[in-house]
């Protein structure tokens, strides 16, 4: 009895060992499979887990309420401080037919905590920017196009931009991803970044003295040589290399903007109607 007590005992620790064994294998199996996929898709495994968690709620949250949307075209503008985004985006909406308001990130981003990280020239954090923006784009009032303004800003948010494609295709849809560049020079952007504030001063003294009109926004990067070279490096150092990884896959349009707001919107123009 003792012996066969010993012999049974041994069959489950056995087979509990191969189960294990079993699981580890089954476990090991699928992290490779995932990290060959991440691997081919060129992304870290960091930005792969993290848009994977946001995804699948996002899905789950946002399309059950009935607001989601994949849009025809997404356009990812971006460009140096002072290289026009505001005033140009008018014109590339109009180049690829998108109706809506341009989605501007600076603007979503204006909270008390954000508006201080901006006003030091830096940049907000990744997770916090893809989500804001991400999940205003998919609305459906987008459905037909929709024009980004500042984003992608940094390498892992440009890895996000190539999951979301990913992802949208997974999902047997289709989403034109265009990528339009505005350049300047350091000099233009710091002369422009400074100038506006300087116009921005104006019309608030104006508002003060007479009750009228509306009071502009000033940062701090708009009155401070120091802080606009500052806001004009992080672009030079961090976002072009992301803008480098959205040109080897989608198409790309660079648009110099240091003349002229009648010559850049010709450029802007003659280029994208080429498209």
């Amino acid at each position: 009895m003792m012996r066969a007590r010993i012999f049974f005992a041994a069959l489950v620790v056995s087979f509990l060992g191969i189960l294990e064994g079993a699981v580890v294998m089954d476990e090991q199996k699928g992290m490779a499979e995932k990290q060959t996929e991440w691997g081919a898709m060129g992304v870290s495994q960091k930005s792969y887990e993290e848009f994977a968690i946001f995804w699948n709620g996002l899905n789950k949250n946002t399309a059950k309420s009935g607001n989601f949307a994949i849009p025809r075209v997404i356009v990812w503008l971006n460009g140096a401080p002072g290289s026009g985004k505001g005033t140009n985006s008018t014109y590339v909406c109009d180049a690829f037919k998108i109706m809506q308001p341009p989605v501007v990130t600076s603007s979503l981003l204006d909270s008390p905590a954000f508006k201080k990280i901006k006003d030091s020239g830096k940049l907000v954090d990744d997770s916090d920017v893809t989500m804001l923006v991400f999940k205003h784009i998919l609305d459906k009032k987008y459905a037909d196009g929709v024009l980004v303004d500042g984003y992608p800003r940094t390498t892992t948010q440009a890895e996000w931009v190539k999951l979301l494609y990913n992802a949208i295709a997974q999902m047997n849809q289709k989403s034109d991803f265009q990528v339009v560049i505005l350049n300047v020079t350091e000099k233009a952007s710091i002369e422009r970044q400074l100038w506006r504030g300087q116009q921005a001063t104006i019309n608030n003294e104006k508002v003060k003295a007479t009750g009228r009109g509306e009071i502009l926004p000033i940062r701090q990067t708009d009155i401070d040589p120091a802080a606009a070279k500052e806001r004009y490096q992080v672009f030079t150092k961090q976002t072009k290399d992301a803008l480098k990884i959205l040109k080897t896959i989608f198409p790309c349009y660079n648009i110099q903007a240091d003349g002229s707001f009648s010559d850049v919107k010709a450029e802007i123009y003659d280029s994208l109607r080429k498209k």
